[in-house]
């Protein structure tokens, strides 16, 4: 958890975000797929309830994260 979680802090201060996308897979796989799972998790309502999964998901929003960016992302570019 803690590796990955600074390996998203380094993407971040390099990127200016936390939306790591599909082709930084070829860069660092385990970064792209360590954020696609914790989006899964986010929406898994059992863990929302965990304490250990909420204060993990608080780490997170605390950097920036985005849990629904691609969406976001298509409502900015449509506007």
């Amino acid at each position: 958890w803690q590796e990955r979680l600074n390996e998203l802090r380094e993407y971040k201060e390099a990127n200016g975000d936390c939306r790591v996308p599909v082709e930084y897979y070829k860069k660092n796989k385990r970064l792209a797929n360590w954020v696609r799972q914790m989006r899964r998790h986010h929406k898994n309502n059992d863990k929302k309830q965990n304490p250990v999964w909420k204060k993990r998901f608080a780490q997170l929003e605390g950097l920036g994260f985005e849990w629904g960016w691609k969406q976001r992302s298509w409502q900015e570019r449509f506007n």
